[in-house]
């Protein structure tokens, strides 16, 4: 999300830049494959709820003691 977010950004700052729309589309299309939405709006919510979901779990535990 942080590059896609970056991707964003710069292609806003150049809108005419064609190197800069190909990484923001590639960007959303990384996300759509690895959330399996079609839409770049339900990728970026399906990204987002993922992200917030993983950011609500507690810290894994360490290994256990020795005994």
């Amino acid at each position: 999300m942080n590059h896609l977010r970056a991707a964003r950004r710069r292609t806003l700052a150049a809108p005419d830049d064609p190197a800069q729309r190909a990484e923001l589309e590639n960007c959303l299309y990384t996300l759509c494959v690895l959330t399996g939405c079609r839409s770049a709006p339900a990728t970026l919510s399906a990204a987002e709820a993922f992200l917030a979901a993983h950011r609500l779990r507690p810290a894994p535990a360490g290994p256990p003691a020795p005994a």
